[in-house]
């Protein structure tokens, strides 16, 4: 055997003595704090991991809240929208409704006025000519003259009813 390689059996013996001896200290001694530090270090990732998993589900639970909340007021939105658009309609058809009661009512009572006011001017023409007609008599009666007279008389009673024709056509409009 090459000189390298030459070992004594005591040499072996020591070691192997030795290396129970650092296995026995170390058993006594640190493998239970290691083995403890490293069974609370699993243990905090596994709580961790477990903590994190629960507040994923938590998350997706909340989100899914949210999503449907969300989808119920849109719904609700729209549904508030589509009734305010009917009432406007419902409101527009009430003001149109009423605004053609009132145009018509203003048209009949246009239509009274108007024929009241004619009914008026027929009365008031028709004093009138009776009224002219009565004078123009009076003067024939009073100036029983010749055929010319009496033709200039109702000649002038007929100017006189033209010129009062007139100035009422003319005080009307």
């Amino acid at each position: 055997m090459p000189p390298l390689l030459q070992l004594s059996l005591k040499e072996i013996l020591s070691q192997t003595v030795s290396f129970f001896l650092l296995v026995a200290v170390l058993k006594l001694f640190a493998w239970k704090p290691l083995l403890a530090i490293l069974d609370e270090r699993k243990r905090r990732i596994a709580d961790d991991m477990k903590r994190a998993a629960e507040q994923k589900a938590e998350f997706e639970r909340l989100h899914q809240e949210i999503t449907r909340r969300l989808a119920k007021i849109d719904e609700e939105a729209r549904a508030k929208i589509a009734e305010s658009v009917a009432e406007g309609r419902r409101i527009s058809t009430e003001v149109q409704e009423e605004a053609r009661t009132q145009a018509q009512a203003i048209v009949i009572k246009a239509r009274e006025t108007v024929e009241m006011e004619l009914a008026k001017a027929r009365v008031t023409l028709r004093d009138q000519v009776a009224d002219m007609t009565v004078k123009a008599v009076e003067r024939v009666l009073q100036q029983k003259l010749d055929a010319k007279s009496d033709k200039q008389l109702v000649d002038q009673a007929i100017a006189e009813l033209e010129g009062k024709l007139a100035d009422g056509k003319s005080v009307r409009s």
